[in-house]
């Protein structure tokens, strides 16, 4: 990933997707907390997305987030129109240019889809639920769907989040996870403890849906390692902050 700042505010990007001309996209860091949480700080939190909108040179008043549930429910963004919560969906889709796509992370990584052919782009929160149910893969499946792109021509990433070092789980995820592609390739035990890796498994999932391999990034950076950067649930514990993943379609002259 590429670090940058503007003004006093931190971002990173993927490196290759950060070099797409039709592509804005950014993950924000800590101190901002972006998340859509309904509390005293909402508005603070409301003023912080709408600044990432206009960093990212996206529409500070066409910003689209989730409000996730860990299922694989996606959500195809039909402009502006659509601002606001998008209830029920851990993902979001759309062929829009300026319409900002926005979905939170405190440790669960944030995958980024982008096709410079037919100029879509999707995301989807990736957690350990939305991963075993195959969320990752629904989300190039929809737009191939919905928006007749080939696998092939998309680029894709998985950004920062609690890594294979670090995310230890119980024996409930490993059975959940039994339909999962590679599932023996994506836990480990280590010390009589039993860790997932959660990047390998939605980098499978993209590369069983049609992504080229060599279109697939890893941010490989982990949450709790880096807690100094991003936000860490099983760091911080409840309530804490979130870090966003934003993105949406520059126009781009021909």
């Amino acid at each position: 990933m590429r670090f940058c700042a503007i003004d006093d505010r931190r971002y990173a990007r993927l490196e290759r997707l950060g070099l797409q001309k039709g592509l804005c996209h950014a993950f924000s860091t800590r101190p901002d907390d972006v998340s859509a949480r309904a509390d005293g700080s909402a508005a603070r939190r409301a003023a912080r997305r709408r600044q990432m909108a206009i960093d990212v040179e996206l529409d500070a008043d066409a910003i689209t987030y989730c409000i996730q549930v860990h299922r694989t429910e996606l959500a195809v963004i039909e402009g502006s129109s659509a601002a606001g919560p998008c209830e029920g969906v851990d993902g979001l889709l759309t062929v829009h240019p300026g319409t900002a796509l926005l979905t939170f992370s405190a440790d669960c990584p944030l995958v980024l889809a982008y096709d410079p052919v037919r100029r879509a782009v999707g995301m989807v929160h990736a957690s350990w639920r939305c991963t075993v149910a195959g969320a990752t893969r629904g989300l190039i499946d929809a737009m191939r769907r919905s928006f007749d792109c080939d696998p092939k021509n998309i680029l894709a990433g998985v950004g920062p989040g609690a890594g294979p070092c670090c995310y230890e789980v119980g024996a409930d995820v490993h059975e959940a996870a039994a339909g999962l592609e590679q599932r023996d390739a994506v836990f480990s035990a280590r010390g009589g403890r039993l860790f997932f890796d959660l990047w390998s498994a939605n980098r499978a999932q993209l590369l069983a849906a049609g992504v080229r391999e060599e279109n697939v990034e890893t941010a490989g950076i982990c949450t709790l390692c880096r807690n100094d950067l991003f936000y860490s649930y099983r760091i911080e514990g409840a309530g804490c902050g979130h870090f966003g993943l934003m993105a949406g379609l520059r126009s781009v002259k021909p």
